[in-house]
């Protein structure tokens, strides 16, 4: 009884073998090495001069990400893949007095941008305010994980 089942599995595998050599004969998989950057759209509320002057400006914001560069500090609020829901969020807070400008970047952290694709279909069908403010917050925890926290 073991023999039969030893020479039915030997068989088994040999057989899964011949197969996939024949289907898969001549067939090359390209498999990247790397990624090439993506350009997102970062909610750009602000530049200002000093750390104070920023962190007085930003006080409205529930939750933002800063940038020093050159000394000046960006203030981002939001990012998203798409064009349109930049706009969306822009036109939003414009209606409420806050200037926001759009600011396309390179990203290049494939897990963020997964859950950016994800994020971003919510943020296509949210219509109110603290909806959009409920998805902005979850996509800055989301870069701040991915992105900010593995340099």
């Amino acid at each position: 009884m073991k023999i039969r089942f030893i020479v039915a599995m030997v068989g088994a595998v040999l057989l899964g073998y011949f197969l996939g050599k024949l289907f898969f004969q001549g067939k090359e998989y390209e498999t990247p090495t790397f990624y090439e950057p993506e350009n997102v759209y970062f909610l750009q509320q602000g530049v200002y001069s000093s750390y104070d002057s920023m962190a007085e400006n930003v006080e409205h914001l529930e939750q933002y990400l800063y940038r020093e560069e050159e000394g000046k500090y960006y203030v981002y609020f939001g990012i998203t893949s798409k064009e349109e829901n930049a706009e969306k969020v822009k036109n939003t807070y414009e209606q409420e007095g806050t200037t926001v400008y759009i600011k396309a970047m390179p990203l290049s952290n494939e897990d963020f941008l997964s859950n950016l694709i994800q994020y971003d279909i919510l943020l296509s069908s949210s219509d109110t305010k603290s909806e959009i403010d409920s998805v902005l917050k979850a996509i800055l925890a989301s870069y701040r994980e991915f992105v900010v926290d593995q340099q």
